[in-house]
């Protein structure tokens, strides 16, 4: 079910498996106001339905965001995260290494710095994050 589409997002939901899915849009050109403002429609989104399952679909991005800048980024949105009741989410994954290992060191520091409650795995196939979601 659609449940927001607008030039930068879209967001598909799941009833019967409580699974958001996003497409983690193109982040060239973007100013930071124009990327919160998505990110915190997605973070409305997960509150107001209660959704427990977020599929972040990385592979298709582009950033011309500086590593420090997308490094603040990912952190910020791990601190919205914080403030719904999201379970699980699975990336499916990039295949440029650079960007992956900013992926990697923010995860790591949501873990540490911001102590994310939710489990958070990168996948390479949308099929197996999909399992991984559906299951309890």
């Amino acid at each position: 079910m659609l449940l927001h589409k607008d030039g930068l997002i879209e967001l598909n939901y799941d009833v019967v498996q409580d699974i958001l899915s996003f497409r983690w849009p193109d982040l060239s050109g973007m100013t930071m106001p124009e990327i919160d403002f998505s990110l915190k429609k997605l973070i409305d989104t997960l509150r107001h339905y209660d959704i427990k399952n977020l599929l972040v679909d990385s592979r298709q991005s582009k950033t011309d965001l500086s590593k420090d800048e997308h490094l603040a980024l990912l952190l910020r949105f791990s601190e919205y995260l914080m403030s719904t009741r999201l379970q699980k989410m699975a990336r499916l994954a990039t295949s440029d290494l650079s960007r992956e290992n900013v992926v990697d060191f923010a995860v790591e520091e949501a873990v540490n710095r911001i102590g994310i409650t939710f489990v958070f795995r990168n996948f390479t196939d949308e099929a197996s994050a999909l399992k991984w979601l559906g299951e309890s």
